[in-house]
């Protein structure tokens, strides 16, 4: 089926030799060995009752290590076995032990749910309370479950608010509780990740103060840093255990390179037309596919476009998936994409994790997904029960084209490092709030929970009236949690609500620094395949009005940034430039927007807006050009002002190759005489208020980040820049001034 379906792309009209590269994946049979002999019967009669007499080596490690109780990450691919391998040693443990409990902690309610139908089949037969507990839960069943559950599923959410400033209510459970399993951690970086440390040092310093000191199981793809990873985010030391990479049917994955409109400007085709080509190729044979998408607005857009190619009766096989969507409609197209009424899926990595749609023939990857990682997280989707084909579509951006220029460094194994900032004083403070009014603070007993900055703070929430010291323990002075105010899936807590101007009815709800940049009056904001225009965006109030509206275009904002070295942390020399890593001030206007046609990417316009400047002190990384190459620059009759700006753009765009985060999570800013350094200076930063470790990350493998952005310029084809080297789709100053010839210049420098 699937040379066949080759066979057919290579035919139609709209192939043109886009296939970069078409790779075979290896097959493997990894080794088994018989089950354990001191496994509970019950647990070997379900193993044998489902066919499985042996086990992969890696899921014998971690059943033996957890026997032994330590804590274990396991860092394997897709489908490799990993819930399996700690399913066996915990519940033969509860069957052991009788008032033993677990906690099972999913990044996402929907996939607590989907994983305790499969929990559900292991232990319905042998006796032991499981549940899911999260905001759907009836109230009965929340009191039963609190009273009786010994293996609980849950998500972050409801473990922040929920439970753990209610545990009192809990305290049977925390006092028996002997294992907590966080799956997919992968998930847990930059904002969510740094969040999820805080929560899970709460989770412990509740767990010891009822006398538990529960075992840690992550399990998770394949991750560059899994020790320190799993240090940050949970606070002790893992073991880690590794496992076979390969799936046991046969995967075809391709990378395909848009073709060329413009060799001139080295303009490509849209990737959306190219994946609205290919999704209709694979509905008309039968294949049944999931299309990621990055973007949310770009999953709407594909959506609408690839349903507006089809015939009436075609449509309804066509859905759209991500979050934003109510719990009703997710769970409406997850079973009909089970049941086969819909045959192609477009999502975010909403469906990344391991949400169960049933089998599925082919992924396509719209844009490069952000890390090395996600693509095979997104490409293990297809082909779990036969042979399937992934085909990654590049866009024109600078990291989408190293991939179509280098599309054997996906299998270099040089995946990214996962950043996450347990000491990010914006995320710690409120969850310091959090743990006073769960149990009150001891300085002395909670630095090991908190870190080294925690006497600091707590001593300021003290003389700011927050806290208050009762012999030598700090209580929160407010009756009421303040957990619910805060937003772990953001860096901030105002939510920005959307309404429908036709029926007055919320249809989406974000950030409000989300809200600055993607629905300021005249925005075109997508939803469900619809486009809304933005007609109000009202800050105070915490609104914005929106109308349904038929538009040809869509908007991206412009910003532009300065900043200010506020602290210096760390600094280093590198072959021929010092490197810097501190704190900064950021201030970020939004000063217009452009319009841009759907199918083409074709500007259409720009308009100016006058919103409010965004200040925040985050973590950055930057150097400085000495006297010696700014004058080699001028001497080679380039611009210094166009040099910097066009090497900024190349490492903003390329550091996510080696922290695995978007480009979007990162600013930059290029400055000929910069106040604070009086030298020429880029800067790199997060753009996260505080800083989640992107840019600490990127300080520390700056030379790897080099490399790339000098291979990415000098090897790209474009005459005096273009979108797949130095232009930049965010760029405040309108792409203008780059010099393409004066960053090779400077980055040869730096690297010679």
């Amino acid at each position: 089926m699937i040379d066949y379906i080759l066979k057919e792309l290579k035919i139609d009209e709209n192939y043109h030799g886009q296939f970069v590269k078409i790779f075979e994946l290896k097959t493997e049979l990894p080794g088994l060995s018989p089950l354990p002999e001191d496994l509970n019967l019950s647990i070997k009669s379900y193993l044998q009752n489902m066919g499985i007499k042996k086990l992969y080596s890696h899921q014998i490690e971690a059943v033996e290590e957890i026997k032994n109780g330590e804590n274990v990450i396991i860092t394997t691919s897709t489908s490799s076995g990993k819930t399996l391998a700690f399913n066996i040693p915990i519940i033969n443990y509860l069957l052991n032990n009788p008032k033993a409990t677990a906690l099972y902690i999913y990044p996402t309610k929907a996939l607590a749910q989907d994983q305790f139908e499969k929990v559900i089949e292991m232990v319905k037969e042998i006796g032991i309370n499981a549940g899911t507990y999260d905001g759907d839960t009836p109230q009965e069943r929340r009191t039963y479950l609190r009273r009786h559950s010994r293996l609980l599923l849950i998500n972050p959410d409801i473990l922040h608010i929920g439970i753990l400033p209610n545990h009192t209510n809990w305290s049977s459970f925390f006092s028996n509780l002997k294992f907590i399993v966080v799956d997919e951690a992968h998930y847990y970086s930059g904002v969510l990740g740094s969040h999820m440390s805080e929560i899970m040092r709460r989770l412990r310093r509740i767990s010891h103060y009822y006398g538990s000191y529960p075992q840690f199981i992550l399990a998770s793809a394949t991750l560059k840093n899994p020790e320190e990873f799993s240090f940050k985010l949970i606070g002790e030391r893992f073991k880690v255990i590794g496992g076979f990479e390969n799936l046991p049917y046969k995967k075809k994955l391709i990378i395909l390179n848009p073709p060329l409109i413009d060799p001139s400007s080295n303009l490509r085709r849209s990737i959306y037309k190219e994946a609205v080509w290919i999704l209709k190729k694979f509905l008309q044979n039968n294949v049944k596919t999931i299309a990621f998408v990055k973007s949310r607005k770009g999953v709407e857009l594909v959506t609408r476009m690839l349903k507006n190619s089809l015939e009436p009766d075609e449509k309804e096989f066509v859905s759209s998936y991500r979050a934003g969507y109510t719990k009703e409609t997710r769970h409406e197209i997850e079973n009909k994409l089970k049941n086969g009424k819909v045959k192609i899926v477009i999502t975010t990595n909403a469906l990344e994790l391991g949400i169960d749609i049933g089998a599925l023939d082919a992924t396509l990857i719209v844009g490069y997904p952000g890390s090395i990682s996600s693509i095979f997280q997104q490409s293990g989707r297809s082909g779990r029960h036969s042979d399937s084909l992934s085909i990654l579509i590049t866009g024109s951006n600078p990291i989408d084209q190293y991939f179509a220029k280098d599309p054997d460094y996906i299998f270099t194994k040089n995946v990214e490092s996962i950043s996450i900032n347990p000491e990010n004083p914006y995320i710690q403070i409120p969850h310091l709030k959090c743990a006073a009014y769960e149990i009150p603070i001891d300085i002395e007993e909670d630095v090991e929970y908190f870190g080294n900055s925690t006497k600091d703070i707590v001593q300021k929430l003290n003389r700011d009236g927050i806290f208050e010291k009762r012999s030598d323990k700090y209580f929160y002075i407010d009756r009421h949690s303040v957990a619910p105010e805060i937003n772990i899936r953001g860096a901030g807590q105002e939510q920005i609500r959307l309404f429908d101007s036709e029926n007055n009815q919320i249809i989406e709800r974000i950030s409000r620094d989300r809200a600055i940049e993607e629905t300021f009056k005249g925005a075109v904001y997508m939803h469900l395949a619809d486009t809304y225009v933005v007609k109000e965006l009202n800050l105070q109030d915490n609104f914005a009005i929106l109308e349904k509206k038929n538009v040809d275009y869509y908007t991206d904002s412009l910003a532009i940034e300065t900043i200010w070295i506020q602290k210096l942390i760390n600094e280093k020399r590198f072959r021929r430039v010092n490197i810097y890593f501190g704190d900064v001030l950021v201030e970020e206007k939004v000063r217009g927007f452009v319009k841009k046609q759907f199918e083409s990417d074709r500007r259409m316009g720009s308009e100016e807006l006058d919103l409010p400047l965004i200040k925040f002190t985050t973590k950055a990384f930057w150097f400085t050009i000495e006297e010696e190459m700014s004058k080699k620059i001028a001497d080679l009759k380039e611009d210094l002002p166009g040099t910097i700006h066009a090497v900024e753009h190349l490492l903003v765009g390329m550091t996510p190759l080696v922290v695995l985060c978007d480009r979007n999570d990162l600013g930059g800013v290029s400055h000929p005489l910069h106040p604070d350094t009086q030298k020429a200076t880029i800067f790199v930063y997060d753009g996260i208020e505080g800083g989640i470790g992107l840019s600490e990350k990127g300080y520390e493998r700056i030379g790897e980040i080099f490399e790339f952005a000098y291979k990415t310029v000098s090897e790209c084809t474009c005459k005096d820049g273009c979108p797949s080297c130095i232009f930049s789709p965010k760029c405040g100053n309108e792409n203008s001034p780059l010099s393409k010839n004066g960053a090779k210049i400077l980055l040869k420098e730096i690297l010679s």
